[in-house]
């Protein structure tokens, strides 16, 4: 709207959830998606916050960032910082608070989530929307290729909190983000986040996403990626935190040719829950996916993986495989496996493998007879068992998530 004020697009949209929102009831474990979600005893109503929030505050500026194209980083539900390096600004490329998105950008991204909006079919998901107020904006330009990554920092306070990834490539773009969501330490809070992705023809996107909350925290986050002709999307979300935990990652291959690979790992502690979804659906034909997940759960932890290949049935020539390995780390520990393919059309190539043990008792005495203590032999395998996949990230990205997983072994042992 012309002359309207910078968010006023963000209180539209936030208006609207939110009529939708009280008109809802909390999900249950009658609802399909939900029942294996560990929700029992937890009342979500008391983390809905008691007021709305205040507008998400403009960034201040940075200095240009060092080894890097760009970042934004969010403290306590307000936009802290953001810098852009100079020569990529110059060609067009915005990095913004979703409050800050320029004029010319409003339209595009206000399309983005409220398509997002549109799909969110639960009380949870259309819960971020209503209390969206902070967020992360970024679009690059048709053409520009970029290979210094992106930074999405979110920092997360109070009892509640909405945060927001927005992506749009231009056709042939390319870019990395890498995106990290924790906690106040030592203190329990409720995380609705999501990440939204539009990636035009040809455009190519590597993500990373590592969350790290409180042991005792809610984290659900919903991650949606909409694939043009001949774009790659490449996802490693890394999920290490919370009491209840909940990814969903939703990825439509909609243009012909399309290529998307989705890895996850996950970790729970004794008395933490993790429910991991991700769903490829092929809607064009020629379009490639390859989804790996792998988890592990100490004694007393419950994860389980729902995974979905779903072939339309115009979508010929796809190539899709999904595979989920689990480590049952203690007494107790429980990891339930639920692959599903939905194919309606016969030329297609797809397949899904599944498999759950526990450490090889030989592995570990083999450490253990090399002066490795116990505890030590255990960490060594079992980051060893994360090691294919978070081995092709980032280094520090790697060093991160590494560290988390041995911390949470830590408070195992």
């Amino acid at each position: 709207m012309m002359g309207a004020s910078p968010g006023a697009w963000l209180r539209d949209l936030r208006s609207e959830a939110r009529s939708r929102f009280d008109a809802m009831e909390w999900p249950t474990a009658e609802l399909e998606d939900w029942r294996r979600t560990r929700l029992g005893g937890i009342d979500l109503s008391s983390f809905v916050p008691e007021a709305p929030g205040d507008e998400e505050a403009r960034c201040a500026g940075g200095g240009e960032p060092a080894a890097s194209a760009g970042f934004i980083r969010f403290s306590e539900g307000r936009c802290a910082e953001v810098s852009i390096a100079a020569r990529w600004a110059e060609l067009g490329v915005c990095l913004s608070g979703l409050a800050s998105v320029p004029a010319e950008r409003r339209g595009a991204v206000e399309s983005l989530l409220r398509a997002a909006l549109a799909g969110s079919g639960d009380r949870v998901a259309v819960w971020h929307f209503a209390e969206l107020f902070q967020g992360a904006f970024l679009f690059v330009p048709p053409g520009l290729r970029i290979e210094e990554p992106f930074y999405a920092d979110f920092e997360e306070g109070g009892r509640f909190a909405a945060s927001q990834v927005a992506v749009i490539l231009g056709e042939g773009a390319r870019a990395t983000l890498i995106s990290h969501r924790s906690g106040p330490g030592g203190k329990a809070i409720l995380s609705d986040a999501r990440s939204d992705f539009l990636l035009e023809a040809g455009s190519s996107l590597r993500l990373f996403e590592l969350q790290s909350l409180e042991a005792d925290s809610l984290g659900f986050h919903s991650v949606g990626a909409r694939l043009g002709e001949g774009s790659s999307f490449d996802r490693l979300g890394v999920d290490l935190g919370g009491g209840v935990s909940r990814t969903r990652v939703e990825c439509a291959l909609a243009g012909r040719g399309s290529d998307a690979r989705l890895d996850g790992v996950y970790y729970c502690g004794s008395g933490q829950s993790v429910d991991a979804g991700a769903a490829l659906r092929h809607l064009a034909p020629g379009a490639t996916s390859r989804a790996t997940y792998k988890g592990a759960a100490a004694g007393g932890g419950n994860a389980v993986f729902q995974g979905l290949i779903e072939v339309a049935e115009g979508a010929s020539g796809t190539d899709a495989f999904l595979s989920n390995r689990n480590l049952l780390l203690g007494p107790g520990a429980r990891i339930d496996s639920l692959p599903t393919l939905k194919i309606g059309n016969d030329d297609v190539r797809c397949s899904h493998g599944s498999a759950t043990g526990r450490l090889g008792e030989e592995e570990l005495f083999y450490l253990r007879s090399r002066g490795f203590s116990a505890a030590e032999a255990k960490e060594t395998l079992v980051l060893g068992f994360f090691e294919d996949i978070l081995g092709r990230a980032p280094d520090a990205f790697r060093e991160a998530a590494l560290e988390g997983i041995r911390r949470r072994l830590a408070e195992a042992a």
